[in-house]
């Protein structure tokens, strides 16, 4: 019975270097590992955790924890949505320059403590899929919402409201 800082010392430093083969396989379940989805969450807010912790829910068969995981998804998509449409209202009100990054590090929290840790204790008996297209979409999931905040702000000035 392994502890949590154990798993959590294995997760971070050891599991980006074990790759199952096909041959070793323990399990039919190809999961993202579950600290790294965490970790990355962090970068690329809880829309990306979950929805990466919604597909590994799904592959383990557990649907109604899959349904909580996107519900973060959802909920954090629509408070940056709403941020950006909100932020050029703020301006002008001292440290509203922070009042994003403090609402997705309270995100971050709250997903992580309610949803994120509990993959934790599925253990290392799985198949670890690769990160390379989760992250690029990632990526693409900030340059898409940078992307509607600059257009409406653009917007906005063409307009001549801001």
């Amino acid at each position: 019975n392994q502890t949590f800082i154990q798993c959590f010392i294995y997760q971070i430093v050891l599991s980006p270097f074990v790759m199952t083969t096909p041959s070793e396989k323990r399990s039919e379940v190809a999961l993202w590992n579950p600290m790294w989805a965490i970790l990355l969450s962090f970068i690329f807010t809880p829309v990306f955790g979950g929805i990466i912790c919604g597909m590994n829910w799904r592959a383990m068969g557990k649907e109604e924890m899959s349904v909580r995981s996107f519900s973060y998804m959802r909920s954090t998509i629509f408070i940056m949505v709403l941020y950006i449409f909100a932020e050029p209202m703020l301006r002008g009100i001292p440290y509203t320059q922070y009042v994003l990054l403090t609402i997705m590090v309270l995100l971050w929290l709250v997903w992580t403590f309610a949803d994120g840790l509990k993959q934790l204790t599925y253990g290392e008996d799985y198949e670890h899929k690769f990160w390379a297209k989760s992250i690029t979409w990632g990526v693409g999931g900030w340059v898409a919402y940078y992307g509607l905040a600059l257009t409406y702000v653009l917007g906005l000035h063409l307009l001549g409201v801001a």
